[in-house]
């Protein structure tokens, strides 16, 4: 048995549809499956930046105290953009808060920001 790749990540959130909003109106990235389980009571829903076919993330609503002690607190991810400064100012005039500007370092050109929730990421244009 072996681990072949990674799937999905998940990101806890209070609003699953509020979450799809942002991530789709904000960030520009698309639903990828939207399903609910009625017996559950649960709802799998995905998205994925625009031409990302490998890799998901999961908006997943807190279930319980413990999950929603959890929320804003993901280890960050990395985004990578084809030009970083470009994307920053794009970003930020949709509302996106910056919790650095894009700046020169010694694998790219990198800023970091927080989603709705203040889950960390970074945008990284590669060397």
């Amino acid at each position: 048995m072996a681990i072949r790749k990674l799937a999905h990540v998940t990101v806890i959130v209070w609003d699953q549809d509020e979450a799809l909003d942002w991530y789709t109106r904000v960030l520009g990235f698309r639903k990828v499956d939207d399903r609910t389980d009625p017996t559950h009571e649960y709802r799998w829903l995905t998205v994925a930046p625009e031409g990302q076919e490998e890799l998901e993330i999961v908006l997943h609503k807190a279930q319980n105290e413990r999950e929603e002690g959890r929320i804003g607190r993901n280890a960050m991810w990395g985004f990578e953009a084809d030009d970083c400064r470009k994307t920053f100012q794009e970003l930020t005039e949709r509302g996106v808060i910056f919790t650095s500007p894009p700046e020169e370092l010694p694998w790219g050109i990198a800023a970091g920001f927080r989603d709705l929730y203040g889950n960390p990421f970074e945008l990284v244009e590669p060397r």
